[in-house]
Order: C-alpha cells, then sequence, then structure tokens
C-alpha cells in the first residue's frame, strides 16, 4: 500500500513539474520586448535650383537657443561651402560652426543635395552625442538659400516628451526675397510620432 502510494505520488509531480515549466517560460516570452520612442518627423516638397541655391539645413534647439542637434545640411556647405559662400545657410553655419566639426560629425549630419521629391528627416530625441534629452519645450529649423542672399526659415515650438502635441505649428520667413527657386521647399508637414507599446507573444 504504502508503495502504491509512494508510486503514484512520484507520477503526479512528474507531471505537474512540466506544466509548470512550460508555463514559466511562455510568461516569459510573452513579456514586453520593445518599447518604441516617440519620433519628430518633418516632411516636406523639395525642389532643386540652380546654381548659389539649393543649400538648406535642418535642425533643433532647446528653450533656451542651444543647438541640440543637426539633423541635415548639404553636403556642398558644410564641407567648405561657407568659407566662400556666406550667404549659404548663414544662420545654422553660425549655430552649428561646421570648421570646427570633426570628420565624424560633418558624416553623420551632412549629405548630398537630393533630387526633387518629398523628403522625410526625423528626430529620435537624442542630441549630437547621441544621448537623450529630456522632457521639455524644444524649436524646429529648416533653413534654406533659395537663390544667393534670398532665403526661407520655417520654425516653430514643440514639447518632447509629453503627450501634448501631435501636428506642430510653424511660421515661415523669407529674407531677401525674390521669385527665383521660391518652391524649393513646399508643403512642410511637422509631426510627433509616437510608437505604441509592442507586445509578442509566443
Amino acid at each position: 500500500m504504502m508503495k502504491m502510494r509512494y508510486l503514484l505520488a512520484l507520477l503526479l509531480f512528474i507531471s505537474i513539474v512540466p506544466l509548470h515549466s512550460c508555463t514559466s517560460s511562455r510568461a516569459e516570452e510573452s513579456k514586453t520586448i520593445k518599447e518604441g520612442k516617440g519620433r519628430l518627423e518633418i516632411s516636406f516638397n523639395f525642389h532643386r535650383g540652380g546654381i548659389a541655391s539649393s543649400q538648406y539645413a535642418i535642425w533643433i534647439e532647446d528653450e533656451n537657443g542651444k543647438l541640440v542637434r543637426t539633423i541635415y545640411a548639404t553636403s556642398f556647405t558644410v564641407k567648405g561651402g561657407y568659407e566662400y559662400r556666406e550667404d549659404a545657410i548663414p544662420m545654422w553655419v553660425d549655430k552649428a560652426k561646421p570648421q570646427q566639426m570633426t570628420s565624424a560629425q560633418v558624416d553623420a549630419v551632412t549629405g548630398a543635395t537630393p533630387s526633387n521629391g518629398n523628403l522625410v528627416y526625423q528626430w529620435d530625441g537624442r542630441d549630437d552625442k547621441g544621448m537623450r534629452v529630456p522632457a521639455g519645450k524644444y524649436k524646429f529649423f529648416i533653413e534654406g538659400t533659395l537663390h544667393w542672399k534670398s532665403r526661407i526659415l520655417y520654425s516653430g515650438d514643440f514639447v518632447w516628451g509629453k503627450n501634448t502635441q501631435s501636428f506642430i505649428p510653424f511660421k515661415v520667413e523669407y529674407f531677401n526675397r525674390s521669385s527665383a527657386n521660391e518652391d524649393m521647399i513646399t508643403g512642410l508637414k511637422v509631426i510627433i510620432l509616437r510608437n505604441e507599446l509592442q507586445t509578442f507573444k509566443f
């Protein structure tokens, strides 16, 4: 009788352990394995012009006017054009000081002037050193050299790290306005994208 009870207890133990192990494993697998972060997305229609045109830069500043990160700047200006074309995106040049940038920093922010079409840029909430910025008030800028001294400047305030905005309002300013290449940057849209918490279950 004792042997029978022992065998029954042993069989019951063996049947329970795998079930517990499987349940524990599935619980681990069903944990959230990726949490998306918000992104600022800037999109616009771009139309290239001729000589002495088509330079632009996109950057983020904090509420005190300090440059946080350059998202993009055209290579002509970044790689030396600022020395002999002072009218090429001068506001960005004054803020970013490309003459002091290392090769790695230049490579991180620049690229060839793109072809005509819709362009999309994103900011992931990190500064130029790759560190996440604190929640707070920030400002985006897009400066474009349309033709020689003729420039356009888009800017807008937004709050980062709080679910208070989606579409970001902006203002536009012209300097030495000219009809030449005035449609270089049009159809601007600036939004904050929020990635939902993603959970993968097996």
